[in-house]
């Protein structure tokens, strides 16, 4: 790996209590000295709520590690309106391009299903309430919106048919994405999908760029690099 390596991850989701901490903390102590990180979107849960000690520790880490290297924070739609009142030298977009190949968004631009459907997601989210009263698994949301096959494997289409549109349409080889919390690599017509899944669930992934290539997949590997993936779930 070469001193530009770009590490991308997305929706840490800090502040949810199904955040993996440690396991994100040792992925910050894995990075490279020299290496870059970008942060695609929902690295917060909820940017106006108060962060549990735990989690802030994690978000003053990041601040730090701006000082080091170069951080990058990709607004998401659970972080867009993020505000921080000393955010070190981390570098606020909209998206980011990694070379002259690589665009970075966190992928709520490609989502035209949810915002269009906000009383069944709230519906949705009391059902997921309820049923952990009674004694279900207390996953994140997103993870029980998987048992619902057909329709989240809708909206993982969605999104990744629009951001190789985008990806087509702009001249990029490859398109990362976080949002629908659905790890997939897909290649349509010469260009790539990423999307980086999420760190509420386990494994989490990784998008590397570097000088040879792109590489992919969960963190931790068995010898230490992200490698592998996964084909898309539609």
């Amino acid at each position: 790996m070469s001193a530009a390596d770009t590490y991308i991850v997305s929706d840490v989701h800090l502040g949810n209590r199904h955040c993996h901490l440690e396991q994100f903390g040792q992925f910050l102590d894995d990075l490279p000295a020299e290496a870059c990180l970008v942060l695609n979107g929902d690295i917060i849960d909820e940017p106006d709520d108060p962060l549990p000690e735990a989690d802030a520790q994690i978000l003053r880490r990041l601040v730090a590690e701006s000082k080091k290297r170069q951080v990058v924070w990709v607004y998401g739609n659970h972080d867009e309106e993020v505000a921080i009142d000393d955010a070190g030298e981390i570098q606020f977009v909209e998206r980011w391009i990694v070379g002259e190949r690589v665009l970075v968004m966190h992928g709520d631009e490609h989502d035209d299903l949810m915002p269009r459907h906000d009383l069944f997601k709230r519906l949705f989210k009391k059902l997921h309430r309820f049923c952990i009263r009674l004694g279900f698994a207390d996953v994140h949301v997103a993870d029980y919106a998987k048992k619902w096959g057909f329709l989240y494997r809708v909206l993982t289409k969605h999104v990744a048919t629009k951001a190789l549109r985008t990806a087509t349409t702009e001249g990029y080889d490859v398109i990362t994405c976080g949002h629908t919390h659905a790890p997939i690599d897909m290649t349509v017509e010469g260009h790539r999908y990423l999307n980086t899944g999420c760190w509420t669930e386990t494994p989490a992934f990784v998008v590397i760029v570097h000088e040879e290539g792109v590489d992919y997949g969960p963190f931790p590997s068995t010898n230490g690099e992200v490698t592998g993936g996964r084909e898309a779930p539609c």
